[in-house]
């Protein structure tokens, strides 16, 4: 077993890659859709998004089937490059085909490296998943928060210096994800090399049965994003309507700021795979408890603040508990983790497609029917069947029946 600091140091070199990945994309994607909204329309900026998330469900399919890109270092670095590269050339597009060509492009890249990133993090020797699930969706946030913070500097018709930034961003992460598997490879050798770490280091299944089942796990995942993503567009649009006195840009800082403050704080509190999979369960209760409160009180600034915390807790409760259950089960089953996490990506991005075409046409309804609380009230009780099945399948296999989903 390697010493804590050399684990650490492997750990932080990762996730100081996802940092700059991470900005790089909160810089770049502002940008755009207002530069697309105001050269061309609104749905023509939102097809950048869509055919970002197609190109991520194509992609964790193909890794999900081939383990290659979740097992190899060099498929990892050049899927990164690939999504670095895709995303540089959208400063030369001129027409919205063209930014939707390289939106597809580098959601095929992110697509293929995302579980395998996440696979190799579970590779360092000595990490507990929960802590690196924790920082990982805290290193996410990090990076948004200096992407949006540089965004926020750069004058207009900029474009080919902001993507030379992105293009940057994901070289150094490529560099450091290249020498980080490196490093854990050669960590994996000479363990295997020495009786004692074959003994004592091997992967064995967890010893507390794993509380939930793992088409259940990757169902509840897809419908937890498929709600989540909608407030990332509803809030943009509810906002400016209907709470003009309020900044449209505080919801999303208030969740960032949220998810910095709370998240290892919170996940180290769960016990067990039983307190992740609670979590989950807390996840939905939450997240329904902020639709909620948009439906009934959405016209108040003050209401929107707390609705936008406690959509956040819910990310806090459910993102990682989500990964540190799913990687139980690769470990009962005797699985790399890999492919299962790019298989839970497939379902996930097909949720985010989903629930972003959802909420813009929701907003519209509930505008034509002079009713606000329309689709908030939609997504509460959206909420609470997705809490209500979760508790369903819990008892059922805590009963010992045979689980159908």
């Amino acid at each position: 077993m390697p010493d804590s600091t050399t684990t650490r140091r492997l750990t932080r070199l990762i996730l100081a890659g996802i940092v700059l990945a991470s900005g790089g994309i909160s810089l770049y994607v502002p940008l755009v859709l207002a530069a697309v909204g105001a050269g061309f329309s609104g749905t023509w900026a939102a097809t950048i998004i869509f055919a970002t998330n197609l190109g991520r469900v194509i992609g964790s399919y193909v890794a999900s089937r081939q383990a290659l890109f979740t097992e190899r270092p060099a498929a990892l670095v050049v899927t990164i490059v690939l999504e670095g590269v895709a995303l540089f050339s959208m400063a030369f597009a001129s027409t919205p085909l063209a930014y939707g060509a390289a939106a597809l492009a580098a959601g095929l890249g992110s697509g293929m490296s995302f579980p395998g990133m996440k696979a190799w993090l579970l590779r360092i020797p000595g990490e507990e998943p929960s802590r690196v699930f924790a920082e990982h969706s805290l290193a996410l946030r990090l990076g948004m928060l200096w992407g949006y913070v540089a965004g926020a500097f750069v004058p207009p018709g900029r474009l080919l210096e902001v993507f030379s930034v992105v293009l940057a961003s994901f070289v150094a992460y490529a560099a450091a994800m290249g020498l980080a598997t490196r490093r854990i490879t050669a960590l994996a050798q000479a363990q295997t090399a020495s009786p004692a770490a074959r003994d004592g280091e091997a992967a064995a299944p967890p010893d507390e049965p794993v509380p939930i089942g793992l088409r259940t796990l990757i169902a509840l995942n897809a419908l937890f994003w498929l709600l989540m993503i909608q407030p990332t567009v509803a809030m943009s649009l509810h906002v400016p309507r209907y709470v003009p006195e309020l900044p449209v840009q505080t919801t999303y800082w208030v969740i960032t700021l949220t998810i910095l403050l709370l998240q290892t704080r919170v996940t180290r509190r769960a016990r067990g795979l039983a307190g992740h999979a609670r979590y989950l369960r807390l996840g939905f209760a939450v997240q329904g408890a902020g639709f909620a409160l948009m439906a009934l009180a959405g016209t108040h600034a003050t209401a929107v603040v707390l609705a936008a915390v406690l959509l956040a807790l819910g990310q806090v409760l459910f993102v990682p508990s989500s990964d540190v259950l799913l990687t139980a089960i690769a470990r009962a089953r005797s699985l790399p983790p890999g492919p299962l996490m790019a298989r839970q990506l497939v379902h996930q991005n097909l949720g985010v497609m989903l629930g972003a075409l959802a909420a813009g046409a929701l907003f519209d309804l509930g505008v034509a029917q002079g009713w606000p609380a329309l689709s908030w009230s939609l997504l509460a009780l959206a909420s609470a069947a997705a809490l209500a099945l979760s508790v369903s399948r819990h008892r059922a296999r805590h009963a010992g029946e045979p689980p159908s989903a």
